[in-house]
């Protein structure tokens, strides 16, 4: 497992989505890292992890367990969580696996239900691809307007890491995991109540289903609040990185007022 640390404080833990890597936060190091010690670590088969090429590998319950035994390890103490899309559904899974671990959670455009209107389709859409496809898809993806408003926001260096992050993904853990993740039974919304630390939600305005779910996930939880992103889809953090920090750093304020 790759991971890297920067700053001073307590610890605070980036946990990035599918398809993704730590990198995805790097514009925000100097922001992030006067305010908390960051941890970052990139999920077996992303980013400088290790790519391992076997479907079983790659299950959410698995990433679960290297985050567990990884921030129990490398951390050793309740640490504040911002989890990404997948990355978010991990950082509830630890929470309610491991409360003594979190001390709080940011849940970026993440869900406790499904994760796409239409995942049963791009499911197979992934059963039936290449990894040759999966890969091309990543690093040379369709032009959208995300993409565009990304690369206005952000430097042309965290444009280049970002497709360099995307070609060493293992396309088997895209596949195997996408299948996952799509599927429309994975559901966690029944168990929502159980988790008793501050949460704050954040979500793009244009990120359905992110942003539709978004309001029960934030009233799901115990103590929880809602942020929306005018505007932004599924990175706010790389569109519209000022407003996301804002919503970060707000977070912040509140659990150590406590």
């Amino acid at each position: 497992m790759a991971w890297g640390e920067f700053g001073d404080g307590d610890p605070f833990v980036l946990v990035h989505g599918w398809t993704a890597s730590a990198q995805v936060f790097d514009h925000h190091r100097g922001e992030i890292g006067r305010r908390r010690h960051v941890y970052a670590i990139d999920h077996r088969g992303h980013g400088d992890s290790s790519n391992l090429g076997e479907p079983g590998a790659y299950t959410l319950d698995r990433l679960a367990g290297d985050l567990e035994a990884w921030v129990e390890a490398t951390v050793g103490a309740p640490s504040d969580l911002l989890g990404h899309s997948m990355g978010g559904r991990l950082a509830m899974l630890l929470a309610l696996a491991r409360p003594d671990l979190v001390r709080s959670l940011i849940l970026m455009d993440t869900t406790a239900w499904r994760f796409a209107v239409d995942g049963a389709e791009y499911s197979r859409q992934l059963e039936r691809a290449s990894d040759e496809e999966i890969l091309t898809a990543q690093v040379s993806p369709p032009r959208s307007d995300e993409l565009e408003r990304m690369a206005a926001a952000m430097s042309g260096d965290w444009m280049a890491a970002r497709f360099s992050e995307k070609a060493k993904l293992d396309p088997v853990a895209v596949r195997a995991l996408g299948i996952q993740i799509f599927d429309e039974g994975l559901d966690l919304g029944h168990r929502l109540g159980e988790i008793e630390c501050p949460v704050t939600v954040i979500a793009g305005s244009l990120d359905s289903p992110y942003v539709d779910d978004a309001p029960a996930l934030a009233d799901g939880v115990a103590d929880g609040r809602l942020v929306i992103i005018e505007g932004a889809w599924h990175s706010p953090q790389a569109t519209h990185p000022h407003e996301w920090w804002a919503a970060v750093s707000s977070h912040l304020d509140l659990v150590d007022r406590r």
